[in-house]
């Protein structure tokens, strides 16, 4: 009896959450979808001001020659940005294009659940290639900054293939 009374005040507790506490969620949740939007439009120099410094960068699904079993890992911002930058010099990405149908905070982390649609310039005129695949993104914010972020891709079943160039 005395594990059902405990149960349901816990339950009471979260429906009856402080209005401060609901404030919270929700402008961790908005600094989550602003630096998520400059990460899908390739906006390098305004997304390393969402990042502390010691940031952690990790995508264990990655694939390729350059990463190991664990795909990839980058510790600190310069790391990070060292990263993206080289990932732009290499292919050149127009926008990442991220589109999310789920979003959710949670204790500091902002979930993402959607698809990337990454496009590139092809060498036909008039094309680019797109790469599309399942994506979730985790977004880690404590005291104003991207402490983590977490990509989770399915790289090994893409969509891809030349679409027409948008004008």
């Amino acid at each position: 009896m005395r594990k059902h009374t405990v149960a349901a005040a816990m339950m009471a507790g979260l429906f009856c959450m402080p209005a401060a506490w609901a404030q919270e969620m929700n402008e961790t949740e908005r600094f989550a979808r602003e630096y998520m939007e400059h990460y899908s439009a390739v906006d390098w120099d305004t997304m390393e001001g969402y990042l502390a410094e010691d940031v952690v960068f990790a995508d264990p699904t990655a694939m390729g020659p350059d990463y190991g079993q664990d795909g990839a890992l980058y510790e600190g911002r310069e790391a990070v940005m060292e990263a993206l930058r080289s990932f732009s010099a290499s292919y050149n990405p127009i926008e990442l294009g991220f589109e999310w149908d789920t979003v959710f905070e949670s204790n500091g982390r902002v979930v993402f659940m959607g698809h990337v649609n990454a496009l590139y310039p092809a060498r036909t005129e008039g094309q680019n290639f797109r790469w599309r695949a399942e994506q979730v993104t985790v977004v880690t914010v404590r005291d104003g900054v991207v402490i983590r972020h977490d990509d989770y891709a399915n790289y090994a079943n893409p969509e891809q293939g030349l679409i027409p160039a948008a004008e």
